[in-house]
């Protein structure tokens, strides 16, 4: 961590084991929201949102955690804390609901505030979004596990209460205790990491796990082990039988509900086809001092609980056996798994997994009487959409009984699977109870299950499909990848982590393939994409760089007058459509579609002329909608000769104009009707407003995204929010090419401006910009240019210029 005050110079500390190696799986995870961890409170009334932001800015104030980000700087991940963060909470609202109903609304809004980045680099790594649709009202607190964990977040919501609650009292938010700092904790872990307090324990975890492998269930599709795969997350509550036999089996064995419930899991799976020696991941506090218990950071740990079970063995024996186990486990738990994980034998390293594929913790009576000051809070399903590992499972108390909530790998494993699994826990732990001495082998379980090394070996038995390329690079990659993981890879595109490679044995490939003086290999970048294919890349595999693809589309051939289109502000050639079923079917129309990060109306009307130069083709007309209308003008203005004639649809001429970074949120208002228009939707289809946070005018970009995605998904017209990020962000470039784009003319070419919104002061600008200018006034609104009822109109208009500029030709 980087302390900050305005007396001492900065003192980097490295970040501790554990957040290193959550730095690292984030940067190969396919969806990077698998760390976020987001709590969904319902409340039952408004909250004051000034109010809250008072509180959560002293929170932040308060807390080095919530004002630090996490970066690697000279090989070494990070933690570097910011003196001082300005935050405030993010506010979204829909009242327009349509056919959308307020349940799916607000889940859909939950799932894409919690996938909404928290880049590592960039503090802080927490928010607060306070949503309402309609009459209903949730907050969410989203927080990166790579500062906080869930001890954490529970902490930091009992202090948002206590002064949430001051502030609308009007008193000073106060408490009676300093904070403790997370810097000195992460100090001390780099200390005990260098002196050797660790030795006793980690000689312990090799004793105890080596020759282990982790138990998982048997998937049922196809997919691939990988941090941050599709996930989804299914809510179970034990029956009250199951919480009847966990306390008979706590009076008689005097374990804790955790051992009990860890040793109900390896019975199932052990009856389930992982065998008599099974070992799961559990997930530690890692809180044993006073002072660690009041930390607000990132302390938890995974320690790898291994079990032998015999089919004579009593469920008293094997509950007796993983009480004793989970004490040991208490005494050890310190030792940051990464640490133990490294001292293991290779073989067993690949046996466990990395990340273990099923973990287990227990939360206790997390999530009772919560409260934002006065309001009471409800602790909602989590919003995951991304998983971990194969299966995680939380088990806390409530209401006097066991509520589970399990995130699982959908391409993996079906609903049904995880139901299968959570029933036969909750037969084991009701029967269990009821008889302690019954034999392990007289249970029946439903699910099915195996160790990982049993699935490694299957994968890496899989015969090479077809030959690799042959070149030096080639062979260096085949061989140190032989070597690190014992068998060739089974092709191009395969996955490093999926084949039993791990976050060591990645470096040790590194390492390996940059041996001898050859250049170095941006692991970052590999781990994107860990396949021996994109290890070439960036390698230099010896072939050609591909040329950019085109940028020209076809839309229709044929051989009449040559229509080329260029797309508007963040759109395609989609947008023409309906003009394009209006134009006589032996016209040849054309289009031009976005090019990458081109961030100037010259650089993309270059751009396009080369591709239609690449072609050979030279349109007759040569125009588009608005946006498009200016290119289309820049293209024809670089040609010297043989210049089309211009059609511009409703495009504003290029005289330059101011766009504020302060009505970004106006711009994306009319984003968001472009969007909805595109789908023809009424005006009362769900609108979402976001409003608050610390970016111009208080507009938070990527949650607009998000809310407008669930929003679009809750009327059953899904649309990913990546997508929709994308276009959005086109969008955004193409009207900053627009502010600054400038041109004074004259360009000797013949135009027909289509006017809908344009100002007769903008049609004489044209005039003065072109040759021959030919006008034509439809009784439409910028967008409805393009829409089918104005098409005819505008059909009709471009045919008779054509004529026109045939009959001049």
């Amino acid at each position: 961590m980087v302390k900050q005050s305005a007396d001492t110079a900065l003192e980097p500390v490295p970040a501790t084991a554990m957040q290193e190696a959550l730095w690292w799986v984030h940067q190969r995870a396919h969806d990077r929201s698998v760390y976020h961890l987001t709590w969904r409170l319902g409340v039952n009334e408004p909250i004051d949102g000034e109010a809250l932001a008072v509180a959560w800015q002293a929170l932040v104030d308060r807390h080095e955690a919530l004002r630090t980000s996490v970066v690697r700087q000279a090989g070494t991940v990070t933690l570097v804390v910011e003196p001082r963060i300005v935050v405030s909470p993010h506010r979204l609202h829909v009242d327009d609901l349509e056919d959308a109903g307020s349940t799916t609304l607000l889940r859909l809004i939950a799932e894409e505030v919690h996938a909404t980045p928290l880049e590592p680099e960039q503090a802080p790594l927490a928010r607060i979004t306070l949503v309402r649709v309609r009459d209903r009202h949730e907050v969410l607190l989203t927080v990166h596990h790579m500062v906080l964990d869930g001890w954490a977040v529970q902490l930091l919501v009992a202090e948002l209460s206590e002064a949430y609650a001051a502030v609308r009292q009007g008193r000073a938010v106060s408490f009676q205790t300093d904070p403790v700092p997370f810097s000195t904790y992460a100090q001390e872990q780099a200390v005990a990491h260098a002196d050797g307090r660790w030795d006793k324990s980690i000689a312990y975890w090799c004793d105890a796990l080596t020759g282990a492998a982790s138990a998982t269930l048997e998937p049922d599709l196809p997919g691939a082990v990988a941090s941050g795969a599709p996930g989804a997350i299914l809510r179970y509550g034990f029956s009250a039988e199951a919480g009847a036999g966990i306390a008979a089996l706590a009076k008689a064995t005097f374990a804790t509900p955790f051992a009990i419930i860890l040793a109900a899991a390896q019975l199932v799976l052990t009856r389930a086809g992982a065998g008599p020696d099974v070992a799961v991941g559990v997930v530690t506090a890692n809180r044993m001092t006073t002072r660690d218990q009041a930390l607000l950071g990132y302390t938890a740990n995974l320690c790898m609980i291994r079990g032998r079970l015999a089919e004579t063995d009593s469920v008293a024996a094997v509950v007796s056996a993983a009480r004793d186990g989970m004490w040991q486990m208490l005494t050890h738990q310190a030792v940051p798994y990464p640490v133990v994980f490294g001292a293991l034998p290779e073989q067993t390293r690949v046996a466990l997994g990395d990340p273990a594929p099923l973990l287990l913790s227990y939360l206790g009576p997390i999530g009772t009487d919560l409260r934002l000051g006065p309001i009471s809070a409800t602790l909602l399903p989590s919003p995951n959409r991304a998983a971990r590992a194969d299966v995680a499972m939380s088990v806390w108390e409530s209401d006097g009984g066991y509520l589970a909530e399990v995130e699982y790998h959908t391409g993996r494993y079906r609903e049904s699977s995880v139901l299968t699994l959570l029933h036969d826990l909750d037969q084991v732990l009701a029967d269990g109870g009821a008889e302690p001495q019954r034999a392990v082998g007289s249970f029946d379980v439903a699910s099915r299950a195996r160790t990982h090394r049993a699935a490694q070996a299957a994968a890496n038995s899989s015969p090479v499909v077809g030959p690799l390329p042959d070149s030096a690079n080639w062979r260096h990659i085949f061989a140190a990848w032989t070597d690190v993981l014992g068998a060739p890879p089974a092709g191009t595109d395969v996955n490093f982590f999926a084949v039993g490679g791990n976050s060591l044995s990645a470096l040790r490939l590194v390492d390996m393939l940059t041996a001898d003086g050859r250049p170095a290999v941006d692991i970052v970048r590999w781990l994107g994409d860990p396949t021996p294919q994109r290890m070439a890349d960036l390698l230099g595999n010896g072939s050609e760089p591909a040329s950019a693809e085109s940028t020209l589309v076809l839309l229709r051939d044929g051989s009449g007058p040559h229509l080329h289109l260029v797309h508007g502000a963040g759109g395609s050639p989609q947008d023409y459509q309906h003009l394009l079923a209006e134009l006589p079917q032996h016209w040849r129309v054309t289009a031009s579609r976005d090019s990458g990060q081109l961030p100037t109306v010259p650089a993309l009307a270059h751009r396009y002329q080369a591709d239609l130069d690449t072609a050979g083709l030279v349109p007759d007309l040569l125009g588009g909608w608005s946006f498009g209308g200016q290119v289309a003008y820049q293209m024809v203005a670089d040609r010297t000769e043989r210049r089309p004639a211009l059609v511009l649809l409703d495009s504003a001429p290029p005289v330059g104009y101011e766009l504020s970074a302060d009505n970004v949120r106006q711009r994306f208002d009319t984003f968001t009707e472009n969007v909805y228009r595109a789908f023809n939707l009424e005006s009362d289809a769900p609108r979402s407003r976001v409003t608050g946070g610390a970016g111009p005018a208080g507009f938070h970009e990527r949650l607009a995204v998000g809310a407008l995605a669930a929003c679009l998904a809750a009327i059953q017209q899904p649309v990913p929010a990546a997508l929709l990020a994308h276009q959005w962000n086109s969008y955004e470039r193409h009207l900053r090419a627009s502010a600054e784009y400038v041109h004074d003319g004259p360009v000797d070419a013949p135009a027909l401006v289509i006017g809908a919104d344009l100002l007769d002061a903008q049609l004489a600008q044209w005039a003065a910009r072109v040759g021959a200018l030919r006008s034509h006034r439809i009784d439409a609104d910028h967008f409805g240019v393009l829409t089918s009822a104005a098409a005819a109109q505008v059909a009709a208009a471009v045919i008779l210029f054509a004529r026109g500029v045939t009959a001049r030709s």
